[in-house]
């Protein structure tokens, strides 16, 4: 065995340089901060991190014909070893190729590619005789594992951060390693990103898969010889029910450094998207993340309810009529699962518009109101008319009361016949959870759950619409980075009054590393409303900011004659246009240490943003259910591409402000110094009393900070402030000031001369679309 073994490595090394395209040269250096160091004799390896020791291996485990195969009890052993080099989108990598071997001759081949460029290294899993009949059958458990890392506290203190459940609602944080498989989430719903980070927050390792994310899964387990020692595991779920033969990976999982938590996360989600090439112009071409827009699902005052109107025609007719009223620019309408036609287990018969629903038709709403369709999908139901078995045209699997298309000219023709009859723009695509444990066939199949969501976006992409997932898994995030069309996410749970869905900061870093838009779902805007659903909403404040510093789409939902136009008109332009920050807001690095540790941190919710504007940068933070004060400090705030506040940061004016003012301008109602020096104490405060900060740079060379719109919860946003230029070295500067022709905007810019000086400018835009804000003059010149 061991002669045919070396043979067999010699043969699948070739295939190996081909499939990695490696080269004869010299094995690359990885980065400095992530480096994995391995025994070529045993295959063992360790991770350190910051040149401190972060993992430990443990075992390489995979499962076959019934039985566990793995190097815990030496019934899998290191047949060989190589070194190669390689290239890919993420640039050069050296690579260990370890082929392990079984005496009754079954094996695997694995490597370990570390990047020059990146600090990232990438474990690989080629299954050259495949793998069948594993009788394992256990969605928590995994068929492979590799990497695995002992779970060891290394004296090291270390916190984690991971999620879990629909929407990834389900924010895990706690000292690592966690003390038993219950403490972490299991890996069906969960576990993925792992994000491991130190007590200094100067080191911190992002953990996930990196290849065939549907497939991926981790497990905790207690190898064989290891009593002290638990294990975490990474590779195919247990209930993957065998996986053909090939000499090209099969399974990957990265690991990235960065410093703190959001550094690590944005390199790891930048990485991801490089390796698979998403395209963030897709994002910015999504309409419905670009405009303000009126929403029906779940938590809607007009959820399964029309109010006063005898159907959805009339009532969402009545909406357009009362938001052109109120001066409320709505640009598009989200129609929810009240529209189209159930079956059984209340899943999709067909959809298409019920009659006493739409009487004359979507069609017929879209063109009295000229406002383009986002439309919910949720699962099919098992006597679907799309499937062969009840005499559709298309290949489906159906479970139960659940079915659910493996054909992909079904998405073809459903999205197509949707934008065709009655202009889809955005497919919203709901219960992903529930499909996905609906349909055994998805977490049994090796490709089949890539395959659906490849098919969806495919078609989606070939039409020009985008999609919107809603109630997914983790794994359906990630798997987002391979399909262009999928531009958003929901970052919460359904909306109802006075829950605390508003909490999306960490889901918020999820998506937006990926690459997608969170959404915070809908809500109402006043606490008056007549005939809504759900009644009224105790903190419509708190909510439309939260949805405002997302920078995801917004879509109130309040009964006709009660949204609260002050509020809703914060949030965009005069055409609708939203004014949104530069990236979502996300919580202070430093409150996962307090999570993990009971101190270092904000005990309860702070979050954090910024505006970029050519040469500058504006941050906004929220708190709201704060149980103590904190004292915030330049240093907790995130770098944007100008500012780097842990080593430098400008003299700043920190001020709230009141969305109401004389002549609608807002009025500026605190205000402060900020600097290292002078620190921000943000007060305790509950959901009513959320407090708000803005924070304003002093520009070089003057005494002037640009304050902006004080009648907009983003004051300064490069929507509307897209350029800012410094005309020379006295301290003149102008700044493009973007809007409707015709809109009135109002610049209030603060001087700290003397006692300090307020003054409003009023810019009024031209039929270009763009004026000019002259500094020092305080004047806007109507040329852009």
């Amino acid at each position: 065995a061991r002669v045919w073994g070396c043979m067999w490595l010699a043969v699948t090394s070739c295939l190996l340089l081909v499939c990695i395209a490696a080269s004869s040269a010299a094995p690359a250096q990885s980065s400095s901060r992530l480096q994995v160091a391995v025994d070529l004799l045993d295959g063992s390896y360790k991770v350190l991190l910051g040149g401190k020791l972060w993992f430990n291996s443990g075992p390489v485990s995979v499962r076959n014909q019934g039985r566990w195969y793995t190097t815990a009890d030496h019934s899998l052993r290191l047949g060989a070893s190589s070194s190669v080099t390689g290239e890919n989108a993420l640039g050069e990598y050296s690579s260990t190729v370890l082929s392990w071997l079984a005496e009754d001759g079954f094996g695997i081949v694995t490597s370990i590619d570390q990047y020059v460029d990146f600090p990232a290294v990438e474990f690989h899993q080629f299954f050259v005789d495949g793998i069948t009949d594993p009788a394992l059958d256990q969605l928590n458990a995994t068929l492979t594992k590799f990497p695995s890392f002992v779970l060891e506290k290394l004296d090291l203190q270390r916190g984690y951060l991971t999620y879990s459940g629909p929407f990834a609602k389900g924010i895990h944080v706690g000292e690592w390693p966690p003390q038993s498989s219950t403490e972490f989430p299991p890996g069906p719903d969960g576990g993925m990103p792992l994000v491991v980070f130190d007590s200094e927050l100067e080191n911190t390792v992002v953990v996930s898969p990196s290849k065939n994310f549907m497939a991926a899964s981790h497990s905790i387990w207690q190898p064989s010889g290891m009593s002290q020692s638990d294990a975490m595991g990474f590779g195919l779920i247990g209930s993957i029910d065998g996986v053909p033969k090939s000499s090209y990976v099969q399974h990957s999982t990265i690991l990235v450094a960065g410093q703190n938590v959001t550094d690590a996360m944005e390199i790891w989600g930048g990485i991801l998207r490089l390796l698979y090439r998403k395209d963030p112009s897709t994002l910015k071409g999504d309409y419905t993340y670009q405009y303000l827009g009126y929403w029906t699902d779940n938590g809607a005052c007009y959820y399964y309810n029309t109010g006063n109107y005898s159907n959805y025609e009339e009532a969402m007719v009545a909406v357009w009529e009362d938001a052109s009223k109120m001066g409320i620019p709505f640009r598009y309408l989200q129609i929810d699962s009240w529209w189209y036609y159930k079956g059984k287990g209340n899943g999709v018969k067909n959809w298409t518009a019920m009659p006493d629903i739409f009487p004359n038709g979507i069609d017929a709403v879209v063109k009295k109101t000229g406002w383009p369709i986002m439309a919910h999908n949720r699962y099919f139901s098992s006597d679907t008319d799309y499937a062969k078995q009840n005499g559709g045209a298309f290949e489906f699997y159906i479970e139960g009361e659940t079915a659910n298309p493996n054909d992909a000219s079904f998405w073809e023709f459903l999205l197509s016949s949707s934008k065709r009859e009655w202009g889809l723009l955005v497919y919203e695509q709901d219960w992903l959870y529930h499909t996905y444990n609906a349909i055994s066939e998805l977490r049994s199949d090796f490709s089949y759950g890539r395959d659906w969501l490849m098919q969806m976006g495919t078609a989606a992409s070939e039409l020009g619409i985008s999609i919107q997932y809603c109630m997914p898994y983790t794994r359906h995030i990630l798997q987002s980075v391979e399909i262009p069309a999928v531009t958003q996410v929901r970052a919460s749970d359904d909306y109802q009054p006075g829950n605390y869905q508003w909490m999306i900061g960490e889901t918020s870093l999820l998506a937006h590393v990926v690459g997608l838009a969170p959404f915070k779902d809908t809500f109402v805007t006043s606490s008056s409303q007549t005939l809504c659903k759900f009644g009224s909403e105790p903190y419509p404040a708190l909510e439309t900011y939260v949805a405002a510093l997302s920078s995801g789409p917004m879509g109130p939902s309040d009964t006709v004659g009660h949204a609260n136009r002050t509020l809703v008109l914060a949030t965009c332009m005069s055409d609708g246009r939203l004014l949104k920050p530069s990236r979502p807001a996300f919580p202070l690095d430093s409150s996962y240490l307090f999570r993990a540790f009971g101190e270092g941190g904000p005990d309860g919710t702070l979050t954090a943003t910024f505006a970029e504007v050519t040469l500058a940068t504006w941050y906004y933070t929220l708190a709201a259910d704060l149980l103590e004060d904190y004292k915030l400090y330049p240093s907790d705030l995130p770098p944007s591409r100008t500012v780097f506040p842990k080593t430098s940061f400008p003299d700043s004016i920190a001020f709230t402000h009141s969305l109401t003012g004389p002549s609608g301008q807002g009025t500026v109602t605190g205000m402060q110094k900020f600097s290292a020096d002078d620190p921000l104490m943000i007060k305790a405060c509950g959901r009513s009393d959320f407090k708000y900060w803005s924070i304003a740079p002093i520009l070089p060379g003057t005494d002037m900070a640009v304050l902006g719109e004080l009648n907009k919860i983003v004051t300064v946003s490069e929507t509307r402030f897209f350029k800012a230029a410094r005309l020379d070295d006295d301290g003149s500067y102008e700044m493009s000031v973007m809007g409707e022709p015709g809109e009135k905007v109002f610049v209030s810019v603060y001087s700290t001369s003397g006692s300090g000086s307020l003054t409003t400018v009023k810019c009024d835009i031209p039929s270009t679309g763009t004026a000019t804000l002259l500094l020092p003059q305080l004047e806007c010149s109507m040329y852009g």
